[in-house]
């Protein structure tokens, strides 16, 4: 099984990702969020350049953002909530006062919300509850738990996350770029059907040479994506069971259903399949992982998936080799016939 790391690209640390190389990491991930075209572009290359001069046989993913939706600016860089604190969110692109207003960048959200709706900030960190929808563009609502609000920071809708178009012209722009550090693998993210997966390969087979023609990964990340999984296999070279959102847009007790779902489904075609997110992420906070993180990856490794890929575990980490070595050392044991207990 191979073992994807997540880098941080801007500052491009090059100590720090030689290390996981040494760790024996197979493939570096570029999330091209967050960030313009010519930081995206330069973190590429950056990677590209480091592991041609490495020597070793370790890939270069591409993983290209979807429409996503987020907060506006507000002064503090973070708040703090307490449950049950009222909230107005509002469209606009920064606000004075979060506590007057929290500012959304997607105009006509609350479209997709009802009263008694749950949506969150973050990867779940907080939850909202619905109380009023004022218009499209403002909504009432009530956390219901405390936690961090940061400025810019992702919001999940679970009504309009399959209604979004995903292949935005920023998409197009970034697959304009990639031959020039010809990634291996190039992930588009919430592909929901089989049209959609059709319509991206077109796009990425527009700019392949016969140098560089990578394998494609479809993003699973909504019940769409799910509902159409079989249409999408036909188009893709493999597909990322993105548990970040994933856990957010199906009720979280079925995640593992859909989880072991989807590796089975990409088994029948004989297509590649990544599982993602908070695999081994204790590690950020603890040197021996805990234990419901070993026995994730150990389930991922007996559930035959292909890859996993490390998040926040190496991108937001000081030793992300230690990530990469606990990893691998967990999967070198599942792939070992028997069990030695002293060894």
């Amino acid at each position: 099984m191979d073992v994807i790391a997540t880098i941080w690209k801007k500052p491009y640390y090059h100590d720090r990702n030689q290390r996981m190389i040494e760790a024996g990491i197979n493939c570096f991930r570029v999330k091209c969020s967050h960030w313009g075209l010519e930081d995206i572009a330069t973190a590429l290359q950056n990677a590209r350049n480091q592991l041609d001069e490495s020597g070793k046989r370790v890939k270069l993913l591409a993983d290209l953002p979807e429409a996503k939706i987020r907060l506006g600016h507000f002064p503090q860089e973070k708040i703090l909530l307490k449950a049950g604190t009222s909230l107005h969110f509002k469209y606009a692109e920064e606000s004075a006062d979060p506590f007057e207003f929290v500012p959304m960048t997607l105009e006509g959200f609350g479209n997709n919300l009802r009263v008694n709706d749950i949506f969150y900030t973050g990867d779940g960190q907080v939850a909202y509850r619905v109380d009023t929808v004022v218009d499209p563009n403002h909504v009432i609502v009530t956390t219901e738990n405390a936690g961090v609000l940061n400025f810019h920071t992702a919001v999940t809708i679970p009504h309009a996350a399959d209604q979004l178009n995903h292949v935005t012209p920023f998409v197009k722009e970034i697959i304009n770029i990639l031959p020039q550090c010809r990634p291996e693998m190039v992930a588009f993210s919430f592909v929901n059907s089989g049209d959609m997966a059709k319509e991206l390969v077109g796009m990425l087979q527009k700019v392949t040479t016969t140098n560089w023609n990578p394998q494609i990964i479809a993003k699973i990340e909504s019940p769409k994506g799910i509902e159409h999984i079989d249409q999408i296999l036909d188009h893709v070279g493999g597909i990322m069971v993105a548990r970040g959102d994933l856990g957010l847009l199906v009720p979280y007790a079925k995640l593992g259903k859909v989880q072991k779902y989807l590796i089975r489904k990409a088994h029948e075609k004989k297509k590649y399949v990544i599982v993602a997110t908070q695999i081994l992420q204790s590690l950020l906070d603890n040197h021996i992982p805990m234990r419901s993180d070993i026995l994730d990856l150990t389930n991922i490794c007996l559930d035959g998936a292909d890859a996993v890929m490390l998040c926040a575990e190496t991108a937001h980490s000081t030793t992300p080799e230690r990530a990469v070595t606990v990893a691998k050392e967990i999967i070198r044991e599942m792939e070992t016939p028997g069990l030695s207990v002293m060894k």
